[in-house]
């Protein structure tokens, strides 16, 4: 079957093209939408969004509790809603009930109504389930027949398999939250092998769905209102890093400004988040296999602005526009003196590094001459090593004829430097190359680069 590509940015056309996935069964492109979760964006990001192919927005309107025949919703004020005219715009309510209880679904509709007719755009609803229990799809089919309009049902994927898809009323739609970061909106935590394998089960019972990638960050302590960035914390100066269960953590060595909140030394900050890598990775496997019912999926949440935590709104645009999901960095050299070498790693793009003890590095190859002394700056620690037949060994420093200069985290925008190699005479030779992990657990080697040989 031919597909035609969206519009959109260069990788993502590719990574539609490739896997064979950019239209429906229908022969509809897939559609995108994003996430509305922290108030309406500048009419600048708008029309960005719109030039990379988002073609709609989801806004939070309210919370609804289901009860037994009655239910009680609580609406959110409205944002300004003039830049969003254009835009197709999906009412999100916020649902919640146990055992059978199927509300009033016509109490309901009539409440929601004025909101529905300010919308632009709005031909749709999306009801948000946290848990399911089991009155939710009763209660979302007497919905979707009261407002004559199909509703859109969001469920982690653990409770697909509760849902019987197979007999679920034509009116609604699924949207399944999947991969990325569901614990940040308080779903349920899953692994990569149950979500793929609830897709699999909507397959194969031939429902129309989409699928849901929250992207949101999760941070405990949460960041002030200030925003907060990896950077601040990934400095060895500033805190000691180590895996956590779920994510990364930080024992802080001094205090620190948390985005505004004051954070006292010995604090531990535990962060989990979604990076460019990892979303691209997620999209690949939605897009992978065949999916004949797939109708688009939505980016839970718009990334803020730097400082973040995780994908930044730059670097979500960079990537809608075709760019990389991963940093491209350049190694900066001086020679300072005959023999002393100064070195640093410039990342310019919007995009960052996995947080890592020994996965983000700097190699210095050299010939000719031996090292004498090495001096740290930004680096988080080094190894000195060998090649032998192309591999790696480690070696004495006196034996050494390379280092590798470790970096916790290369940050967006960034640039690590500080760290001198000194010599005992000068060296034949001298190359370089960066070797990052990403989000998604893969490693990038750049190229080796001879460096400059200029003089002092």
């Amino acid at each position: 079957m031919t597909r035609a590509v969206a519009h959109t940015g260069t990788t993502i056309a590719l990574l539609l093209a490739v896997l064979g996935a950019a239209t429906t069964e229908a022969g509809d492109r897939l559609s995108q939408r994003v996430w509305l979760l922290n108030g309406v964006p500048g009419e600048t990001t708008l029309s960005a969004l719109r030039a990379d192919g988002i073609d709609g927005l989801v806004l939070p309107v309210g919370d609804l509790a289901v009860a037994s025949g009655a239910c009680r919703l609580t609406l959110a004020p409205l944002p300004d809603l003039k830049p969003m005219s254009g835009w197709s715009v999906t009412p999100l309510v916020w649902v919640s009930g146990q055992g059978d209880a199927k509300g009033n679904a016509e109490t309901f509709a009539n409440e929601l109504a004025p909101v529905r007719r300010l919308l632009p755009g709005s031909t749709t609803l999306l009801l948000a389930a946290r848990v399911q229990w089991p009155g939710l799809v009763p209660f979302a089919a007497a919905v979707a027949e009261r407002i004559k309009s199909p509703v859109e049902l969001l469920v982690p994927a653990q409770s697909v398999r509760q849902l019987e898809i197979a007999s679920l009323p034509r009116s609604l739609r699924l949207v399944v939250v999947a991969l990325g970061n569901p614990l940040a909106l308080g779903f349920p935590a899953s692994t990569l092998a149950d979500d793929l394998a609830a897709l699999a089960d909507i397959d194969a019972a031939g429902a129309r769905y989409r699928v849901a990638v929250v992207i949101c960050p999760r941070s405990t302590p949460p960041p002030g209102p200030a925003g907060a960035s990896l950077a601040a914390v990934a400095l060895p100066t500033v805190a000691d890093y180590k895996p956590a269960e779920r994510g990364d953590a930080f024992v802080l060595r001094q205090s620190l400004d948390w985005g505004g909140t004051l954070l006292a030394p010995h604090d531990t900050i535990q962060v989990e988040v979604v990076d460019t890598a990892r979303y691209h990775r997620d999209l690949g496997l939605i897009l992978r296999g065949v999916r004949p019912t797939l109708e688009g999926w939505d980016t839970v949440g718009l990334p803020a602005g730097e400082p973040a935590l995780g994908m930044s709104l730059e670097a979500f645009l960079d990537y809608l526009q075709g760019g990389r999901p991963f940093p491209t960095p350049q190694v900066n050299a001086e020679w300072v003196t005959a023999t002393r070498l100064r070195l640093a790693l410039a990342n310019p793009t919007p995009h960052a590094s996995a947080l890592a003890s020994t996965g983000n590095w700097l190699e210095l190859r050299f010939s000719g001459a031996r090292l004498l002394d090495l001096g740290l700056g930004d680096f988080s620690g080094a190894d000195y090593g060998r090649f032998d037949t192309g591999t790696w060994r480690r070696a004495v420093a006196r034996e050494a004829t390379a280092i590798r200069l470790f970096l916790t985290y290369v940050a967006p925008a960034s640039r690590m430097g500080g760290a001198t190699v000194t010599f005992l005479n000068r060296p034949s030779d001298v190359t370089a190359r960066w070797v990052l992990r990403l989000g998604d657990g893969r490693e990038v080697p750049g190229p080796a680069e001879p460096l400059p040989f200029r003089k002092p």
